[in-house]
């Protein structure tokens, strides 16, 4: 399809996962474009536009919603895929579960939607604890990726997209994993310098990660700690994503 990348690495942005302080690192190397107002599609776009166009959770891309990884080699990069340094960073599955609950849920207005709409399957109503309500979100995120035949439900694409598990998007459908390399959230500087240095572009990366995190910290985010049931969820929803964590890049711990 194309000739040339601008760049030279694919980020593929796991939703929950510092895209914002990753978009910032990458600069100028990574090519933005208007994700929000007026989203731009492929056709429409330059191949250095491609990458961020297929990290924007607008996007609709069928069969292929939770196959990015997939749908880049096969449509957007066929001629050069396995020559593209391609990346994503993984974050400790009940963390990100725990950002996910407050981001999409806690606090939101159609919480209170809810209670009339009566959405649960076991009609039970929404609680006035933090540990049902988190109870509850697990639930509609099992609905949403082991029930829904519809990637608008239960709650549209926004919910579907920043709950899905990491695994499905960085594998074909025989679960091969398509990326060059997944680190760990927390190694993001190590990471991405690793990846400016397998493109040869001279570029280290020696910001302050403390310093994202606070500029970039979700503001409605509360400490809850899931319980022991709750976690076993988790487990069995993201088990795969708990097996690309533990299996991160090991070169950047040697």
């Amino acid at each position: 399809m194309n000739k040339r990348i601008h760049k030279d690495f694919f980020w593929l942005h796991i939703k929950k996962s510092a895209g914002m302080s990753t978009r910032k690192l990458l600069l100028p190397h990574y090519k933005e474009v208007d994700r929000g107002k007026k989203p731009k599609n492929f056709i429409q776009a330059t191949p250095e536009e491609y990458n961020d166009i297929l990290n924007n959770y607008r996007i609709v891309l069928g069969e292929y919603q939770f196959k990015r990884a997939l749908f880049a080699k096969k449509y957007l990069y066929p001629d050069n895929w396995n020559s593209i340094p391609s990346f994503a960073f993984s974050r400790q599955p009940v963390d990100r579960c725990i950002s996910m609950f407050y981001y999409l849920y806690y606090k939101k207005s159609f919480i209170r939607k809810l209670k009339s709409l009566k959405y649960l399957k076991n009609n039970k109503k929404i609680g006035f604890s933090i540990s049902y309500d988190f109870d509850i979100f697990l639930e509609l995120v099992e609905n949403a990726h082991f029930e829904s035949q519809s990637i608008f439900s239960p709650f549209g694409l926004h919910f579907t997209t920043h709950t899905a598990p990491m695994f499905n998007d960085v594998t074909n459908f025989e679960g091969d994993i398509l990326l060059t390399k997944i680190y760990r959230l927390e190694d993001l500087n190590e990471g991405i310098n690793q990846v400016f240095e397998m493109c040869g572009l001279n570029h280290d990366i020696q910001n302050n990660m403390n310093e994202f995190r606070n500029k970039n910290k979700n503001k409605k985010r509360g400490n809850y700690t899931p319980n022991k049931s709750q976690i076993k969820k988790i487990e069995i929803i993201y088990k795969q994503d708990f097996e690309l964590y533990e299996n991160a890049d090991k070169a950047l711990y040697n």
